[in-house]
């Protein structure tokens, strides 16, 4: 019998830096994993259940952060938002009106310096087990983990799957392990189901140690029929 699965929150609130970021109003959504079960199944088992151990991806958080003067209460005996979007996406809810966005021509900018530009976060906690180097975490997880934040964003933003067309990595220092990152992506350019997006994996302090750029296609909706 397999041990249970636990994410090690306590390797988050042990610093002030990532309790400051889950007390943040601003925030609107907080959630942990979900845990892969026969009777459940969930998608992304690569975190959910390959990387979920406690030496290679200890403690996962997704958090989002909608913009445009939405907050959430904050109670500080419990920092989850739950399951449901807690946001305006950057779509509209209408079916007909989606249909007429995902068959648009019009390429649609947005600016990620914005202080009110949608933002999705994630924040994990890394073990010795995703190493390349020793002590040196390995440079496909530090890919991965911007594909990961890249298309969480896409998934609160638009309440859409998506899949990676691009994926450009800028490795900037070396991450040392075990560790705490705090990985952040925004919308930069929207046409159709093509969506482009830029974000970075940090230690919360002012240190980035790589930069990217990716490119997604949205799912194409389902009929309604």
């Amino acid at each position: 019998m397999s041990n249970p699965k636990v994410e090690h929150i306590e390797d988050f609130t042990a610093h002030e830096w990532c309790n400051k970021l889950l007390s943040d109003p601003t925030i609107t959504h907080i959630s942990k994993r979900h845990i892969p079960d026969t009777r459940n199944p969930v998608s992304n088992t690569f975190f959910t259940r390959t990387l979920f151990t406690d030496d290679a991806i200890r403690a996962f958080l997704s958090l989002y952060r909608p913009g445009r003067g939405q907050y959430r209460d904050v109670n500080e005996d419990e920092i989850f938002t739950g399951e449901g979007p807690i946001h305006e996406a950057l779509v509209p809810s209408n079916h007909e009106a989606e249909v007429q966005r995902q068959n648009a021509k019009e390429e649609k900018t947005y600016d990620t310096s914005a202080p009110d530009a949608p933002e999705a976060i994630i924040l994990v906690s890394l073990g010795n087990d995703v190493d390349g180097g020793v002590r040196r975490l390995h440079g496909g997880v530090t890919a991965t983990l911007l594909d990961q934040v890249m298309g969480t964003l896409l998934s609160y933003s638009y309440e859409n799957m998506s899949s990676t067309a691009e994926l450009n990595v800028k490795y900037k220092k070396a991450v040392t392990t075990p560790c705490i990152l705090l990985c952040r992506a925004k919308v930069r350019k929207e046409k159709g189901r093509w969506i482009e997006t830029v974000g970075s994996v940090e230690d919360g302090q002012g240190t980035v140690f790589a930069e990217g750029w990716g490119a997604f296609v949205l799912s194409k909706l389902e009929s309604k029929i």
